[in-house]
């Protein structure tokens, strides 16, 4: 199940959720936080979903279609990230945070009254996926060294996550995500892929929790999916100079 917003453009949000869904042969389920106006140029506005039909739709998950994993991205306001977090209380499944706070163009998905909110979300799910800038704005820490992005996951743990993946696509030289799980550490090096992507955060969380839902322990769901993310990067289509994934193509064995 996606709890995310919508783009009509396919590339990121619930669209790419389902997709990446599919791909791992579930079937993907999804709470709309709000609908986007967008395109390869970017977000020009969002409409968010009435909170109480939001309200009623995660009732209809917590009581009768019971996921067996989580994904949320984008949630949009303050009315969206609590009913969120009372759904997340009441359901058991494991679950993925990609703390999605503004868009690549600056367009802002969570109103900055919620930003401190997120929080609260935290200790609720399995592993936070943040990007560089996302832990940055997150911690109020900007990072120069390797020992400064030790030092942003370990705040993000303070702050009451369970475990953390930085992503580091945006780090100037070497290419890694950062894995702190179960008190240790795990480096997953990447090749840098040339061109501008959309959607590569959305699909990546989506893919470790598909991972969740399937059985596996949160270190192999995360391992798997680097893979399957690296493989739908290598088949993206571009569209007006921003790279689309094709992440539908089966999960790596």
């Amino acid at each position: 199940m996606s709890i995310a917003a919508s783009d009509p453009s396919g590339g990121a949000g619930i669209e790419q959720d389902l997709k990446v869904f599919a791909g791992h042969k579930l079937l993907g389920m999804s709470a709309i936080t709000g609908i986007t106006i967008q395109g390869p140029g970017g977000i020009q506005k969002i409409i968010p979903t009435p909170p109480d039909d939001f309200r009623r739709i995660l009732k209809i998950f917590a009581t009768e279609l019971k996921p067996d994993a989580v994904k949320l991205g984008a949630l949009v306001s303050s009315s969206h990230l609590r009913l969120a977090r009372k759904f997340l209380e009441q359901t058991r499944a494991p679950a993925v945070l990609d703390p999605v706070l503004v868009s690549s163009t600056g367009f802002r998905l969570l109103e900055k009254s919620a930003f401190k909110e997120i929080f609260s979300l935290f200790p609720l799910v399995d592993l936070i996926t943040p990007n560089l800038p996302e832990a940055e704005m997150l911690t109020d820490m900007r990072h120069q060294t390797r020992k400064e992005l030790t030092l942003l996951i370990e705040k993000l743990l303070d702050r009451g996550a369970r475990a953390v993946l930085l992503k580091g696509g945006h780090l100037p030289s070497a290419l890694m995500d950062i894995l702190w799980a179960d008190g240790r550490m795990r480096i997953f090096r990447k090749r840098r892929l040339r061109g501008k992507f959309h959607g590569t955060g959305c699909a990546l969380s989506s893919a470790i929790a598909s991972n969740l839902a399937r059985g596996l322990d949160l270190e192999k769901s995360i391992a798997k999916a680097e893979a399957y993310i690296e493989k739908a990067m290598s088949l993206a289509v571009e569209i007006r100079g921003v790279k689309y994934l094709f992440p539908a193509n089966g999960a790596p064995r």
